[in-house]
């Protein structure tokens, strides 16, 4: 009975978050001036597009919105209500009509949204990625982590609190999403490194927290046996602590960002470690490697930013 009173608590507040974040209509939209009209030296407005919803980029907006008021820059922050490529071409596409003066985007889906970045460069409109990366496309850098490295990281980290042996389960999130393809490809290398330490499965979800927790309750009744967590996405991390709570384990979980509810985890022991990307740092490169392709000043073709292991 106290599983399962957890487990509704647990989803309840999920549904709450992901209600929160969601909207009700369109794509959330928020508006951020930097700078009353009358006060702006530029008049450039930049877009910058998030691959959903999601209080991890609260950091960058805060970061984005104080770099362009230094530079007077007005941005705009815009999101799919979920992870959705279908909702991000639209949101994509309103932004080209509008011919705003440069573009920010975490693509969703590399292959789907590929073609509607090159429109956006063909007209003039200069795009930069982050977070996840569309390298097919004319877009004129990527900011943001080495996720195959982020993927090592994860792995290094989550064998050598098991000691380098065990069976692993494993929470993703959009299987088309670059950054987690590449966190996979990373956490897989390191798992063929160490002959004792295997992946037992890896759960896909649609990018939503209650789906997150599902898939990750499934896998724990399906595999009890299982000796370590880990969590490819934002998602996982809050999801892993309901299902610990919930359980009352007390097995390695190790995760990926830095959520204020994720720290509260590893405060209270039921996260073992997570892996930060310092993504407050993308907020400011964004605003000025477009600022800087505006006045064709050259910029690197990657930007990494480096991650850290909090515990």
């Amino acid at each position: 009975m106290r599983k399962w009173i957890f487990i509704i608590i647990g989803m309840s507040i999920c549904s709450i978050i992901y209600i929160l974040f969601s909207g009700t209509n369109r794509p959330v939209l928020h508006e951020e001036t930097s700078k009353e009209e009358d006060q702006l030296s530029s008049n450039y407005t930049f877009a910058i597009i998030y691959p959903v919803a999601h209080p991890f980029f609260e950091r960058v907006t805060e970061a984005a919105r104080e770099h362009a008021a230094d530079l007077g820059v007005n941005v705009i922050i815009d999101a799919p209500k979920i992870a959705s490529a279908e909702d991000q071409v639209e949101i994509l596409q309103s932004y080209i009509e509008q011919q705003v003066d440069g573009i920010a985007i975490g693509a969703t889906d590399p292959e789907t949204i590929t073609p509607i970045i090159n429109q956006a460069v063909d007209q003039g409109i200069p795009v930069v990625c982050f977070d996840t990366d569309a390298p097919k496309s004319n877009r004129y850098t990527y900011i943001g982590t080495d996720n195959y490295l982020a993927g090592l990281h994860l792995g290094e980290t989550v064998a050598k609190h098991l000691d380098y042996k065990g069976e692993l389960i494993v929470s993703s999130g959009l299987p088309t999403m670059e950054n987690l393809r590449l966190r996979i490809e990373g956490l897989q290398a390191v798992a063929e490194r160490y002959p004792d330490l295997s992946i037992k499965t890896i759960a896909y979800s649609n990018g939503t927290a209650p789906d997150t927790l599902t898939n990750i309750e499934e896998m724990v009744d399906l595999h009890p046996d299982f000796d370590g967590f880990v969590g490819i996405d934002s998602l996982a991390g809050p999801a892993a602590i309901t299902v610990w709570k919930a359980h009352g384990f007390d097995k390695t979980a190790v995760t990926f960002d830095d959520l204020p509810i994720i720290l509260e985890g590893v405060k209270n022991g039921q996260i073992t470690s997570t892996i930060s990307q310092n993504q407050g740092k993308w907020g400011e490169l964004i605003v000025k490697r477009l600022s800087e392709i505006i006045n064709t000043e050259p910029v690197n073709e990657v930007e990494y930013t480096e991650t850290i292991e909090i515990d």
